[in-house]
């Protein structure tokens, strides 16, 4: 018997605005790191550097707690096989499609517009790009799917830790601390040879599994009310902290504060260890902050939650044409970066509100039809994320 749950709206804001968070990052990275020349003035900016490293450090694993959280819920409440069904086509479809028509157009847009060649992907002329985020999500369901539900039980003890309550809570951001350094050693195993693409898909499996694991332990703990809505007066001072020691040796914002790129060793390994504490500290805070802003069912969240899929799988396109006309302008670096975020923002949804209009790319960019009528909040679906 599938337990009941009460909706949290607030959650439904936070998976559209992970997503969409993306959209700013992505076109600073494409700027910085994926065109030639570089953008070497939106690397040395404080308020470009800053936004990347602030929102990158949490952005995903937030995402993947959630997805995670509603895996759990869905997973109960349709039974493994629907669930892996489910997931299949909301998940899967969206990526063979974007990934034949968007892969294919980035990989020759990269060339031609960004004048650096793009990596390819399973040795085809394909760019694999931001759509990595959903084989590693499937990746994660099936690895779920595979442990019996009555394993996931966790005890007092762990819950605790999760909810920041006692000497737990510190064990558990010890633990996140040497996940982030198993991270660290996946990056010094020697890389699938002439596959980069694949070799990032495996390093981020091992990195946000952290992240998607805390998130099923959340669902499997009943503890969605509590942790996404988390009162504890260590998380801001916990931050606070924790952002004094990351951002020195954060690689997005160092060249800003007028370092080299990359720390050495000593510090690769402090930002490491730094990086998963900081994310679920973070994320916790984001949370919080949107069960306080958000109350209720909300026709603009509802907009971006039904479309965040289809604007972030398009965002990056548009991103690649809008990215040299924006460079080109006499502005200042941070003028050309926000107006480049903001056209591609609203060419994105314009790709949304397209490809919704017809069945089969609704299905195939949106993961799933366009719903007909709203709906009441009991009888919402879950997130999409799960």
């Amino acid at each position: 018997m599938p337990s009941p749950v009460k909706r949290l709206h607030h959650l439904d804001a936070a998976r559209a605005l992970l997503l969409l968070l993306g959209l700013p990052f992505h076109v600073a990275t494409k700027a910085i790191f994926e065109s030639e020349p570089p953008a070497v003035d939106f690397q040395q900016s404080m308020l470009i550097g800053g936004w990347a490293s602030l929102t990158h450090v949490f952005r995903m694993f937030a995402f993947f707690m959630l997805a995670g959280y509603f895996a759990g819920m869905i997973r109960e409440r349709n039974g493994t096989k629907a669930w892996l069904a489910e997931r299949t086509r909301r998940l899967g479809l969206p990526f063979a499609a974007s990934l034949i028509t968007l892969g294919a157009l980035q990989f020759r847009l990269q060339d031609l517009l960004l004048h650096k060649p793009s990596p390819s992907f399973l040795g085809l002329p394909l760019a694999l790009d931001h759509l990595w985020f959903l084989i590693v999500l499937m990746g994660f369901c099936v690895t779920y799917a595979a442990v019996p539900v009555e394993r996931l039980n966790p005890g007092n003890g762990v819950k605790r830790a999760m909810l920041l309550d006692g000497p737990g809570g510190l064990a558990l951001l010890a633990c996140l601390a040497l996940w982030g350094l198993v991270r660290y050693a996946t990056e010094l195993a020697p890389a699938i040879p002439n596959a980069p693409s694949e070799t990032l898909l495996w390093q981020q499996y091992v990195f946000h599994a952290a992240g998607f694991a805390l998130g099923v332990l959340a669902w499997h703990g009943q503890l969605g009310e509590r942790l996404f809505a988390l009162r504890n007066r260590w998380i801001i001072p916990g931050i606070t902290v924790l952002l004094m020691l990351y951002v020195p040796l954060d690689p997005l914002i160092r060249p800003a504060l007028g370092k080299e790129i990359y720390p050495d060793l000593a510090g690769t390994l402090t930002l490491r260890a730094l990086e998963l504490p900081l994310a679920y500290l973070m994320s916790l805070g984001l949370f919080r902050l949107l069960a306080w802003a958000v109350r209720g069912p909300n026709k603009v969240v509802t907009f971006f939650v039904d479309g965040a899929l289809a604007i972030y799988l398009f965002h990056l396109a548009w991103a690649m044409i809008v990215l040299p006309q924006a460079r080109a302008l006499p502005l200042p670096a941070e003028a050309q970066w926000l107006f480049s975020a903001c056209a591609v923002l609203l060419l994105a949804v314009l790709s949304y509100l397209v490809v919704r209009t017809t069945t089969l790319t609704s299905i195939l960019f949106c993961g799933a039809l366009r719903k007909p009528a709203p709906t009441s909040p009991a009888s919402a679906s879950p997130a999409q994320v799960g």
